[in-house]
């Protein structure tokens, strides 16, 4: 079962709750109220609140109502009901939730939203990660430029230049990716000269998540410039890394694809912990047992499902902390993670029998490893 909380006056959303729970989906249960006191106020059931709705229009509320509203739903896909003509007054409430709707309600948002939530409630998060993303307070805005681009990308016919036009739109954007396209990291031959050879080159996927990467907001009040760009630096490394692993490995062109998208992902933990006070070297985060996800992983895993992102790009990052011996193909993205973090003292340090289906893997020959 799961558990959806609105905290509104307005009639429209709480007739589609209603309607939605009553006949779309009865695994979900409406809680309604019409402020955050009688919110607060009442009594408290066993499932916790996995999808919430505050109706900042009707309902007045100042920053620590708000931070109450996060404590007593610390997991839930927290969505705030405002103006969404104004950024200032959209990003004024974006600290305490993520995701906004305007008052005219959509239907195939908020079943997205549903779903969305559904998603968080049922990752597979160590205790330790879960604790840390209740203690958040503040997330990364989807950027603007990536929620058009998936819109795009969603349209069958989108070509190049369709999406070149698109980045178009945002100068910096556009800069960062035509460095990172002609830098070592990519691995081309030749120089990149316009924007349409990048994005032809990249390929659609590729883009959409450099992009993202790219412009997802950087320093902030406490992440510096330096910090961000740490953290970036070394996901560029780790993925060329991957990348290359891949391809001497002769996976195919997707699968490599796959593989560098996969590891860049990755490094959004380490930005959404610095977002909120922690420091990457806390003794905190490794105190998980060493055959499971790290939590810097596992916070990329919740912010990148909370963004929506397709789960065949995020489901790498659950199992990369192990090799699978499972020789399915789309296990190889997980593995190639597994393996590019190793040096070869700990790779030669493993158990006989796993490095024995590594040395009969595709990356085996490449790895120097016999059967």
């Amino acid at each position: 079962m799961f558990q959806v909380v609105a905290i509104s006056l307005n009639p429209a959303l709480l007739s589609f709750l209603n309607k939605y729970c009553a006949k779309y989906d009865a695994r979900w249960q409406l809680r309604s109220f019409p402020t955050i006191g009688s919110y607060a106020a009442a009594p408290r059931n066993e499932d916790s609140t996995d999808l919430l709705f505050f109706d900042a229009q009707d309902i007045v509320a100042g920053v620590e109502e708000k931070r109450l509203v996060c404590f007593m739903a610390p997991l839930a896909l927290r969505v705030v009901m405002t103006n969404t003509l104004h950024d200032d007054v959209v990003l004024d409430h974006l600290d305490h939730f993520h995701a906004f709707i305007g008052e005219s309600v959509d239907f195939e948002h908020l079943t997205q939203l549903f779903l969305n939530a559904e998603r968080l409630k049922t990752l597979p998060l160590p205790a330790l990660s879960r604790r840390i993303l209740a203690s958040f307070t503040h997330y990364p805005v989807f950027p603007a430029v990536s929620s058009n681009l998936r819109q795009q990308l969603a349209d069958p016919a989108v070509d190049v230049a369709r999406v070149a036009r698109l980045l178009e739109n945002d100068p910096v954007v556009v800069s960062r990716l035509m460095q990172l396209v002609n830098s070592p990291y990519m691995g081309f031959a030749s120089e990149t000269l316009s924007l349409d050879i990048a994005v032809s080159r990249l390929g659609m996927q590729v883009v959409e998540m450099l992009v993202l990467m790219l412009a997802v907001k950087g320093a902030s009040a406490t992440v510096s410039a330096k910090e961000h760009g740490q953290v970036m630096e070394q996901a560029l490394q780790f993925a060329s890394a991957c990348r290359t692993l891949a391809k001497e490995s002769q996976l195919k062109r997707l699968q490599q694809d796959h593989v560098f998208i996969a590891a860049i992902l990755s490094c959004f933990g380490q930005l959404l912990l610095l977002q909120n006070g922690w420091m990457l070297d806390d003794p905190q985060l490794a105190t998980e047992q060493a055959d499971s996800i790290r939590p810097d992983v596992a916070i990329s895993v919740y912010l990148l499902t909370l963004w929506g992102l397709d789960q065949k790009l995020i489901a790498p990052l659950l199992t990369q902390h192990q090799f699978s011996t499972d020789p399915a193909p789309e296990l190889f993205a997980s593995n190639c993670l597994y393996l590019a973090r190793l040096s070869k003292p700990q790779l030669l340090a493993l158990p006989d029998d796993i490095r024995q289906h590594i040395a009969a893997s595709p990356f085996g020959p490449t790895l120097g490893l016999r059967r």
